[in-house]
């Protein structure tokens, strides 16, 4: 088994989720491939590369799903914790809330934060 394939599965079903922001990094860089943390818990509101915010109990597999989506040109910026799936879906829900209210809009790759559909 792979580094990334341990790891990813070593991850699945940590108790812990985290608030990350996926970021569009528009030059070659090395930190295209890297998984970082912030210490600012409005991180998502004071960066301007910000293109989506989500919530995951599993960052490793989650960016490798979003690149592979979106492309690999951008970064996993963790910048929040969550002790529950619904502590991690309210957090998530505020940060997108609070980036709609500052912005005007929401996140360039977000989908549904503008519609009614439920969760």
């Amino acid at each position: 088994m792979s580094y990334i394939a341990g790891t990813r599965k070593s991850c699945n079903g940590n108790p812990n989720g985290y608030l990350y922001a996926l970021v569009r990094v528009d030059k070659k860089d090395s930190c295209v491939d890297m998984i970082s943390y912030s210490e600012d818990k409005e991180y998502y509101l004071n960066n301007e590369s910000v293109r989506y915010i989500g919530v995951t109990n599993n960052p490793i597999g989650r960016f490798q799903g979003h690149r592979s989506a979106k492309g690999k040109k951008m970064g996993m910026v963790i910048f929040n914790e969550a002790e529950n799936p619904a502590e991690g879906k309210m957090l998530e829900a505020e940060a997108i809330y609070n980036f709609c209210e500052t912005k005007g809009k929401g996140p360039k790759w977000q989908k549904g934060h503008d519609t009614w559909a439920g969760a």
